[in-house]
This record gives C-alpha cells, structure tokens and sequence, in this order.
C-alpha cells in the first residue's frame, strides 16, 4: 500500500479533483466551486448537466481527463457503484463524505464498510466515511465557503467534521491560518497515524492540533505522535474521557476508545499536550502560531488593580507560573514614570494612570518595555480592562484618546518582543453582561489591533495564563 510523499501530493495537493453527487445546493460542491480548484474541478451527477453553470457529468467515467482525489456525497446505499467506477478511473484517492457506516453500530452499517474497506484495498486510499475531508489553502480545497484562501502554519487532524468546521470559522474570528487540515472520521483506511507522519515532515506545518476519539492502531499511533512531538508542538484533544463520552464517541465515529488513564500516558509518553477543551485547544494554538517560547517560567504582569493583582498571583502560581519581584533598575525605571498614589510599583504591575497618558514620552509603550526587560522574568502578560474607566473622565474625547492609547500599547508590546524575544500574551477583558455597544466598539478594535500584528488575545486571565502555563511546559521538554 502506498504510504509516501506522492500520496498525500494527491491528497492535498491534487492535479484534478471530481465531485460526485455534486449539486447546486450541496455544501461540498458551493465549498469547492468559491476556490481556485474549480478550475480542476469536475462535477458529476446523473441528475445535472450543470451545477453552479458549471458542467456535470453522468459518471466519472464520463470525464475525459484523469482524476487524482474523487469527493464522493452519494448514499451508502450507491456508495459501492460509485467507489467501483472511480476505481476503474484510477483515481488515487477517495473522500467519502458519506455517513451511515459502523458510527450506527448497526450490522448493516458495520458490513457495508467492511466492503467498503475490502473493495479498496491495494486499488484506492481512503479518508473517511464520514468525515468532511481535507482544507488546503494552498490547493483550493476546502472544507466550508468561509474558510481563508490564505496560508498559515497551523496543521489540523481531526476525526471530527464539526471540530474541523470550528477550526474553519476561528480562522476569521481568532485570526489563525492554517497549512493543512484534515477531517478523517471513521478511519476505514488512511488514520491519524498517517496525517501525523506526513505533517511531522512537512515545511509548512509549524505546530499539529489534533482531536481524536481513538484508534484501530494503538503503536502506529504512538510511533507517529513521538516522531511528530519531536519536531513541533503538537497539541491533543481525546474525545472520550468519561464514560459517557467513551459511549458517545462510540457513535459518532465507532472508535475503539480505550481508557482515559491510557490516553492520558500515551500523550505523556510521546511529548504531546493534552488539553481538555476546543477553546483550550484554539487558545493554546494562537500562541504557538504567534509567539517564541518561554526561556524560562516567570513572567512579567501588568494590570489595572492592586486588589486583583493578589488574585492574579495565586492564580499564576497554581498554574506553575512564577510571579518575581522586578529587579531594582526595573522599580528605580517605573517610579520614574509612574505615579506612587493609588498604584503598585511591583509585578504585577497596577500603573492604571499611565492608561491617560498619551504624550511622547512616558507613556505605556515605555512602562510596557521596561517591565517586558526586566532580567527575572522570561514572558509579558499584559492586561487591558480600563476603558469603561476612560470614558467616565474623557468623555467626547474618548475616540481620539483610545486610538492613541491602542498605538501605543501595541507599539510596547511589538518592541518588547523584538527585542526582548519573550512571549508576549494580550487580555482584552470586559464582562459581556456589562458592556454595552461603545464598550464593544472598542473592545473590538483593541483584539484587532493586536491580532493584526501577531499577538494572541485573550477575554480572560484565566484563559492567558492557562496557555501560558502550557507553553513554558512545551519548553521545558525542549530544554
């Protein structure tokens, strides 16, 4: 069976591509049709002969050219025809959006992708059934209409259609790219150990998220995830780590799903981060997309309150987090700017009056850099809830102030990082149930003007320091 760099050219990078079931309201077939495969993209469908004003053939066989990858989106019942007829076509490989195969744990299902599996083997490679098949924004390929055309570093595998679908849409709103991602569902052929191996290898992939609800293969699993850790960050969801989700994993992609304690040292063993939600997961692959590692587990903090500053401590040190006192060049720095009434010269940092100040000098974008030098720490964590505060005093002159202030908190943590080469992590926090629609206006525009330039953010500190917490552990395995 072939399982080499040539395949997954097939896979995710195909000469021509065929549709089959295509029609004018599939999501599969308007999905392909909005990218630049459509141009190597051939629609069948006995019903149709056009789709989209694009034309549509009766059979695959009917198509004169040859066809790497087939997209098949017909019923399990005309499954068997179809698959045979691409066979006869010499496609390399077969998407098989189809569900109602072992995920119904019915006899039927279960022997019908038995053939299945029998009818390909050593003729065609396969990725599903039931999965939503491969997002390359460098090919064309997609998984959903709004999906980027844009390249990033952010590899994908994921056994899960919808988690594969989130992943599409954070691209927008939590301004990710992705290289290759793929959604493999119920395995009958090509499994997660086979996306591992290849994205482990490939140049594009910076780091590896992956969700999974089990295997049929247990150490080619684990070889895979061990050579792929060894080389970038690879970040694990388990689907199935109760009993009830054992059970419900059971029936969405009938996997073999094991015990919880197995996953948890199977991840251990191998270097990979296990995280425990998709929101875990997103946050914590922003970072790695974005930042350079943690040379060490302290960091610098700067926030708005000496009250919450104490909390925020705790919650550092019970991730793990140091929270050192700043050297004495870093005080001597900051009282020379910041007033002593009402803040806290330490870390963290409460230097709230400095939020007013948008002079040339002396301003947040100094405070910033002085704190993210500090010779104790090894990463920045700064905070920004203050605008309701702003807008009581500055009234009218809020919009032309914020502006200024945006500049200036992103032009510290830009420097900072350049030349400090720290991460640098962003909260935007503000309470959902409070704010009303010119807290959002600008709670926005601040996400945006940091996630333009490169920086995670963050609606909690929790959140932060969780992924922080996180990437000091991948760091530490490298050290």
């Amino acid at each position: 069976m072939e399982r080499s760099a040539r395949l997954f050219d097939y896979i995710f990078n195909p000469r021509s591509v065929a549709i089959i079931g295509a029609s004018p309201n599939d999501l599969v077939t308007v999905a392909q049709m909005k990218t630049k495969i459509r141009d190597r993209l051939f629609l069948v469908n006995p019903k149709y002969t056009k789709v989209l004003g694009k034309e549509c053939y009766p059979s695959i066989l009917d198509v004169d050219s040859e066809i790497d990858y087939v997209i098949l989106g017909v019923s399990a019942s005309a499954l068997p025809k179809v698959l045979e007829e691409s066979i006869q076509k010499g496609v390399k490989v077969a998407h098989i959006f189809t569900a109602g195969f072992s995920e119904t744990g019915t006899p039927e299902g279960i022997e019908q992708e038995k053939e299945l599996k029998r009818m390909a083997a050593g003729r065609i490679r396969i990725i599903g059934p039931n999965c939503f098949g491969v997002y390359c924004p460098s090919s064309g390929l997609t998984i959903v209409p709004e999906a980027p055309t844009e390249s990033g570093h952010v590899g994908v595998i994921t056994q899960s259609g919808s988690v594969a679908e989130s992943f599409s849409y954070f691209a927008n709103t939590k301004n990710l790219r992705f290289s290759k991602m793929v959604s493999y569902g119920n395995a009958v052929d090509l499994d997660a150990s086979d996306f591992l191996e290849y994205l482990a290898d490939d140049p594009d992939t910076k780091m590896i998220a992956l969700y999974i609800e089990g295997t049929r293969n247990g150490e080619a699993l684990k070889t895979a995830l061990a050579r792929a850790a060894e080389q970038k960050p690879v970040i694990a969801i388990k689907g199935g780590m109760t009993e009830q989700g054992i059970r419900a994993a059971t029936s969405h992609t009938a996997s073999l799903a094991g015990t919880p304690e197995i996953w948890r040292t199977l991840f251990r063993q191998t270097g990979t981060l296990q995280v425990g939600s998709f929101d875990e997961m997103v946050s914590l692959a922003m970072a790695f997309d974005t930042s350079p590692l943690p040379a060490g587990r302290s960091l610098a903090m700067i926030t708005n309150s000496g009250g919450f500053s104490v909390i925020q401590t705790d919650l550092c040190m019970n991730a793990g987090i140091e929270v050192p006192r700043f050297s004495r060049e870093t005080i001597e720095a900051l009282r020379a700017l910041v007033p002593l009434a009402g803040t806290s010269i330490g870390n963290p940092l409460d230097a709230w009056p400095i939020y007013y100040n948008v002079s040339p000098s002396g301003n947040m974008a100094d405070i910033i850099q002085i704190a993210s030098s500090d010779r104790n720490t090894h990463s920045l964590v700064f905070q920004f809830d203050q605008f309701r505060y702003l807008r009581r005093i500055l009234g009218q002159k809020i919009e032309a102030h914020m502006k200024r202030l945006i500049e200036l908190m992103v032009e510290g943590c830009e420097r900072s990082r350049e030349k400090q080469k720290k991460p640098v992590l962003v909260t935007v926090s503000l309470d959902p149930y409070l704010e009303d629609e010119e807290d959002r206006y600008y709670n926005l525009m601040i996400k945006r003007a940091f996630a333009v330039r490169g920086f995670p953010v963050y609606s909690s500190l929790d959140a932060t320091i969780r992924v922080l917490s996180n990437l000091c552990r991948f760091s530490d395995s490298r050290r």
